[in-house]
């Protein structure tokens, strides 16, 4: 029996991103530096919109899910 362990969106990110950096991914989703790196960090009032994740998985080619 396989046990899933459910890996954090964040996580999910980092690993997609394949050396890029979170400045390259902000400026491919149109987005300020800072306003991704606080949904990276978990800043209170901050978090992953599915439309945010849908735009990431198109421009990493990634199937992040919540």
């Amino acid at each position: 029996m396989a046990i899933k362990i459910k890996v954090s969106v964040q996580e999910q990110i980092r690993e997609a991103l394949d050396g890029r950096t979170q400045r390259w991914l902000s400026l491919k989703m149109q987005i300020p530096e800072d306003t991704l790196s606080k949904k990276m960090l978990c800043a209170k009032g901050y978090e992953f919109t599915d439309a945010d994740i849908q735009a990431i998985n198109d421009i990493l080619s990634s199937t992040i899910s919540k």
